[in-house]
């Protein structure tokens, strides 16, 4: 994470960092436009099986309340690949009036693939939607199926008809359309519209599935001659390419399995790479193009870019200098460009954008959040003060419950339980596995029961300073006074003070050094009550943590906090006891008391922390100044067993990624096979990375294990194939 050159300047801080761009979708899929939705690999399903199954399910679920006219469609699908098929499949089962549009033909990404590519049916446990057959083949005999399939169904395809723009008119959709060069099949029905290729066609629809996938277009190198024939994009056929000088432009896995396959098939391949290793590739493909160029069967150009296309040559630039290959063709393969401007043209909104709604929201959520904690903190603070507008409300809210007084601290903690048990109760149904289940009873048990419960209700019946009861729950440094007693405040009993002192000091140095041992940082993801909410209420926007070398290296703040927590500690225990110059140091103490307890418990424990969640993620706190996490993770960097362990089956879909609360790329170790933990990131081991992994990559581990198999205990039962988070439309 380049965490010891913190001082080296940079700007990587954003949300979107190592993640895809997603339309704003709400449960159903519905776009921001009521009555447009989305599917597959634009809808965060990049795997064939689950947007197949995806599709059908989302047009299986729509709702025509009345009959439509006879010469409106139903639903307008665009796209016919897997997604589009399956809700074509869905809606013919149902009886609908439907088209699918198609700019190519059936299937088209696939037809891309190289030439006997294996497609697996996977995930496995998840069954074929609409009795389509999908099992384990080669590319030819798959889409040699699919075309059968296709027939036999009789679905209604217009190919190739590529839809330019879609408007609304009134309660109706007007998709605009333009025949492509080869004009529409004979064998679609007669109906009212154009076939000749160019022909612009217009159609009514009560609804519209847009399953057009990302492939909005390719990177481009916007150099000089790649506009040359010898310039492409995909590969169909590695033996194409035999006897001829090829060069693959590109780090990826489609680059290194393209480079591979032309070079076996007899092609002498250069690969050039603008980083100085195959660092985006699986560690599979890494190792077999590392071994096939050490064995002189392919050459790789690393840290260079191309800078000119010829008829014959192609130059490449690194560090400065130039140089030219001799070459008959190029591979490009540097990712593709979301289809941004057709969504922008019919008014698709992407999750993340800000806007005035957004702003809105976000600051009133701030302003909320702040009028809470000032109360809750019993702060005499705007508008809460004694001559404030709503000064009275302090007041109001001291009352005697007949066993103690209770104030505005007391009703806070009451409901930022009921937020803790409301929402933990909707998590726990959201997900559906059993580490989640355990996970959010856990964190539910624990804020009910031992954070306020107990010390709340029960201690007061037990003990003359039922708050004490916090020092064994809430550890030093996350209270500081978790450690701190004395005679004078324990009404001169010397035995009580320091039975507390000891067992505040037995919790945070002897039980969560153990605890960290063998569960990591999970106390911030199972049992902390700061943690509580984050998980709960903040769950909704997990997916705004910001990523990027910036947001790693702020990280250190909390360590920051937690070497000032020391000596605000000892000046406070100082002064309790009388030690050493308490006179002389009596200001100091006052000083470091009164803003440490202002400037970290309130404000950024409390409203920055809590205030920042619909923009920049649940884990602000957490993750960025919490003293009790950074000790956590210096002593789970020293010795903590746990991991996360990682397969080869990454499909760098990067879901891994997006719904980490913590910002780590969880998507690069995956795909590098590399085991990670505290010694190497901030990871909390909530295991939801495990979870919405649709692969089945990753898995708890132990740390150090060179076979990435070795289990702490059962990941619990994970999701079903595909699944993603409920209620999407409130993400952003």
């Amino acid at each position: 994470m380049g965490r010891p050159d913190i001082l080296k300047i940079s700007f990587e801080f954003s949300s979107k960092l190592g993640v895809r761009d997603l339309p704003k979708l709400d449960q159903l899929h519905q776009s921001n436009i009521p009555g447009l939705y989305v599917v597959g690999d634009l809808a965060d399903a990049p795997i064939i099986k689950v947007a197949l199954n995806q599709g059908y399910e989302v047009a299986q679920k729509l709702d025509f309340p009345q009959v439509g006219e006879a010469d409106v469609l139903d639903v307008a699908v665009i796209g016919a690949g897997p997604a589009g098929i399956g809700a074509a499949l869905a809606l013919q089962d149902g009886g609908r009036r439907y088209r699918v549009f198609e700019k190519e033909k059936p299937f088209a990404t696939i037809q891309n693939f190289p030439k006997a590519k294996m497609i697996f049916s996977e995930p496995r446990q998840m069954h074929n939607a609409g009795n389509f057959w999908f099992e384990d083949a080669k590319k030819e005999d798959l889409v040699d199926r699919w075309e059968r399939a296709l027939d036999d169904r009789e679905l209604v395809i217009h190919q190739p008809e590529e839809v330019v723009d879609i408007k609304k008119d009134g309660d109706l959709f007007v998709v605009h359309t333009k025949v492509g060069d080869e004009g529409l099949g004979e064998e679609l029905a007669d109906g009212d519209f154009a076939r000749e290729a160019g022909a612009e066609n217009r159609y009514r629809a009560r609804k519209v599935i847009l399953a057009i996938g990302r492939r909005g277009s390719v990177r481009r190198l916007h150099v000089p001659g790649e506009d040359l024939d010898k310039v492409d994009y995909s590969l169909r056929d590695p033996d194409d390419f035999a006897g001829r000088k090829l060069l693959v432009v590109g780090g990826g896995d489609s680059a290194v399995e393209a480079a591979m396959a032309c070079a076996e098939a007899g092609a002498a391949v250069t690969v050039s790479y603008r980083k100085d290793q195959f660092s985006r590739a699986k560690i599979g493909n890494r190792e077999k193009i590392e071994a096939m160029i050490a064995a002189g069967k392919l050459k790789a150009e690393y840290g260079s870019v191309p800078i000119a296309i010829g008829e014959k040559d192609v130059t490449l630039e690194r560090g400065g200098d130039q140089f030219t290959l001799e070459n008959d063709a190029v591979l490009v393969f540097i990712g593709t460009k979301l289809p941004l401007p057709f969504l922008r043209k019919i008014g698709m909104r992407m999750a993340g954008e800000m806007d005035l709604l957004r702003w809105i929201w976000v600051t009133s959520f701030a302003l909320l959040t702040y009028l809470f904690y000032v109360l809750k903190a019993k702060k005499e603070m705007f508008p809460f003060g004694p001559d404030h507008i709503l000064g009275f409300v302090p007041g109001m809210l001291q009352v005697d419950l007949g066993f103690r007084q209770v104030d505005a601290g007391f009703w806070g903690t009451v409901v930022y339980s009921l937020f803790i048990l409301v929402f933990g109760i909707k998590a726990y149904f959201k997900y559906p596995s059993l580490m989640q289940k355990r996970r959010y009873i856990s964190l539910i048990v624990f804020q009910l029961f031992f954070l306020f419960g107990i010390p709340e209700l029960v201690a007061p019946f037990i003990i003359d300073r039922p708050w004490k009861v916090y020092a064994l729950t809430v550890p030093w440094p996350l209270s500081i006074w978790s450690v701190i007693d004395a005679p004078s405040w324990a009404g001169g009993d010397t035995g009580a003070a320091v039975g507390w002192l000891l067992a505040g000091c037995s919790v945070s140095f002897i039980a969560v050094p153990l605890y960290v041992r063998y569960q990591g940082e999970r106390f911030c993801s199972y049992m902390c009550g700061c943690g509580g909410l984050a998980e709960t209420l903040g769950d909704q926007w997990r997916h705004l943590a910001p990523r990027g070398v910036t947001s790693y290296k702020a990280e250190w703040f909390g360590r920051i906090i937690l070497f000032m927590a020391v000596p605000v500690t000892l000046l406070i225990l100082n002064d309790a006891w009388q030690f050493f110059a308490a006179g002389a140091l009596s200001n100091a103490k006052a000083f470091a008391q009164h803003w440490y307890g202002l400037m970290v418990d309130f404000w950024l424990a409390a409203v920055v922390g809590v205030a920042l969640y619909p923009y920049l993620g649940n884990r602000v706190w957490c993750r960025f100044f919490c003293p009790l996490r950074a000790y956590m993770e210096l002593l789970s960097r020293w010795f903590s067993k746990i991991a996360i362990t990682a397969n080869d089956k990454c499909i760098g879909c990067g879901e891994c990624t997006r719904f980490c609360q913590m910002g780590i790329d969880v998507q690069r170790f995956a795909q590098r096979r590399e085991t990670f933990h505290n010694g190497n990131s901030a990871c909390i081991q909530c295991g939801i990375c495990i979870q919405v992994c649709p692969m089945e990559v990753l898995e708890i581990g132990t740390r150090g294990d060179d076979d990435n198999a070795a289990k702490l205990g059962p990941a619990g039962h994970r999701l079903g194939p595909g699944f993603k988070p409920k209620k999407r439309d409130k993400r952003d």
